[in-house]
């Protein structure tokens, strides 16, 4: 399993099963240790704002969240599935 993605599936079940970007970027660090390179700015944002983002993608293209808004998402019933969480309501 990806640890990126299934970090951000469990911070956002954890988040009532669903976040902001800003939320899941500020609870990433206590779920991944990230490296000076995940920090380092590149485009006015540390560079691993774009590898969420690119992993969120990648969470919707396989049905595990649904985007509900600008910036927040939601756990889909596939997603909670993937991380093993009892509930499964979305």
């Amino acid at each position: 399993m990806n640890i990126w993605e299934v970090s951000i599936l469990k911070i956002i079940d954890a988040n009532d099963g669903s976040a902001t970007l800003k939320h899941i970027y500020s609870e990433l660090p206590h779920y991944i240790a990230l490296t000076i390179k995940h920090e380092e700015i590149k485009y006015r944002v540390p560079n691993y704002h774009h590898q969420t983002r690119a992993h969120i993608d990648d969470l919707m293209d396989s049905g595990d969240l649904v985007r509900i808004g600008k910036g927040t998402y939601c756990l889909t019933a596939k997603g909670h599935l993937r991380i093993g969480s009892n509930d499964n309501s979305s």
